[in-house]
């Protein structure tokens, strides 16, 4: 599969508090007006997170493509507030990795851990380039969003 688009924005609200989104293209070819695009709110930047931090983050609707390229802050309709954009870039997915017993699946060998010897891993695991910023890898499972060192055993989905 093909790097996607993503991006993070930070979100200020009327009331001045503060969240980032972290959206997600589902395709390549991505439709500005077109509400596809997968978002997270983040309660602070992907780009800030130290390895083995783990974040909890919340899906919410989907967003349209035109978020994923906005060049400069942006007031939203209904009293929405602002967002503005933090950082954009590239999105690789890789495989699902299967432990093949349930020792390797301690936080240390892969923070998506099961809890029975042959469940699989519910888990999504991104190599994110952001632009001005080193590659990131993370997993995201159900709403929690871990940073980790590297990942071994994994190859890009075709």
């Amino acid at each position: 599969m093909n790097p996607l688009q993503t991006a993070i924005l930070r979100h200020t609200t009327t009331d001045s508090r503060q969240h980032f989104d972290w959206l997600l293209a589902q395709t390549e070819i991505v439709l500005a007006d077109v509400r596809e695009t997968l978002c997270w709110r983040c309660p602070r930047p992907l780009t800030e997170m130290n390895v083995n931090e783990e974040m909890v983050v919340q899906t919410i609707q989907k967003h349209r493509g035109m978020y994923l390229s906005l060049d400069g802050a942006r007031e939203l309709s209904g009293e929405r507030g602002r967002v503005e954009p933090v950082a954009r870039g590239w999105a690789q997915e890789l495989q699902e990795w299967q432990a093949t017993d349930h020792a390797a699946t301690t936080r240390t060998a892969a923070p998506c851990a099961m809890t029975a010897p042959n469940e699989r891993a519910r888990c999504r695991y991104f190599i994110l380039r952001f632009e001005g910023a080193p590659p990131l890898c993370v997993t995201l499972a159900g709403d929690r969003l871990t940073r980790v060192a590297h990942f071994t055993n994994m190859n890009a989905q075709d």
